[in-house]
């Protein structure tokens, strides 16, 4: 799964390969959201990012230049279409909102260490939708980051709501953090949403348990949500065992029932 500029190429790649069982998705992450300009041409670095996230001392100016150059999001736009063109199995993703995330310092002598900027709601929600466009275009199923954007992403469902084009693909909100009562309230209005849980980031949860068992259950599926290959198998098997046992289903036969949800997930409305 794609989530910038660097890796669509590298999704690509391994796809054509065709050496694994991949299916592929493309698209732009919230947490690079910034690095999109919705001015065509882009303008240069520091006042792209001063127009995102305001003017600042020489300081803030000097972080300015050391992230990366933004990219028109039309020439984003366009590489994303081309790769689902090319690929016609893959999906959209990852894309979503994100009102948690700050971005990282890029120097070298700062490594992991956080900035104070957040990218605007507004800008991720903007380029949100012109990439879930593009799936209703064609479409392809979307996979949905949603963190601190409760409010945010039932608005934004509500406004795809309302194009007929949305409701002919599915889109899953991924290793959900929606309460149990919001769970409930989205898939009933949005037949064609699904939930996605991973022991990764929603173990922690005190009302993962709540939140499972407010799932369509054949809208519910599993991911490992792991950034290390090692753990792919291991992550999944974890969270499709937990989902069995919240859920009173036999583990022997609940990985088919799951496998059978993904394919739905994976093709369009009928």
């Amino acid at each position: 799964m794609a989530t910038d500029s660097i890796d669509q190429p590298w999704v690509a790649r391994l796809a054509r390969e065709g050496l694994y069982n991949v299916v592929p998705c493309f698209g732009f992450h919230p947490w690079y959201s910034h690095t999109l300009s919705l001015e065509d041409p882009a303008p240069e670095k520091r006042a792209h990012y001063t127009a995102l996230f305001g003017e600042g001392d020489a300081e803030m100016c000097a972080l300015y230049d050391a992230l990366p150059t933004p990219r028109p999001l039309r020439e984003a736009l366009a590489e994303v279409e081309a790769y689902l063109e090319e690929f016609p199995g893959a999906l959209l993703g990852e894309v979503g909102l994100d009102r948690s995330f700050r971005l990282p310092d890029p120097r070298a002598d700062a490594p992991h260490k956080l900035t104070r900027l957040q990218t605007p709601i507004a800008h991720q929600r903007t380029v949100l939708r012109a990439q879930v466009d593009i799936a209703c275009k064609l479409r392809r199923s979307v996979s949905m980051h949603s963190v601190r954007a409760a409010g945010q992403t039932t608005d934004f469902l509500a406004e795809m709501a309302t194009e007929p084009s949305f409701k002919i693909i599915h889109l899953v909100l991924h290793s959900c953090t929606l309460s149990p009562e919001s769970i409930m309230a989205v898939q009933r209005k949005h037949s064609n949403v699904y939930v996605s849980f991973s022991t990764t980031i929603n173990k922690r949860q005190p009302k993962l348990e709540a939140q499972i068992l407010a799932c369509d259950p054949l809208r519910l599926l599993s991911e490992s949500d792991h950034n290390t290959c090692t753990q792919l198998a291991p992550r999944t098997h974890e969270v499709v065992m937990y989902l069995a046992s919240v859920l009173d289903e036999d583990p022997a036969t609940y990985g088919s029932q799951l496998a059978g949800s993904f394919f739905r997930f994976r093709a369009a409305c009928c």
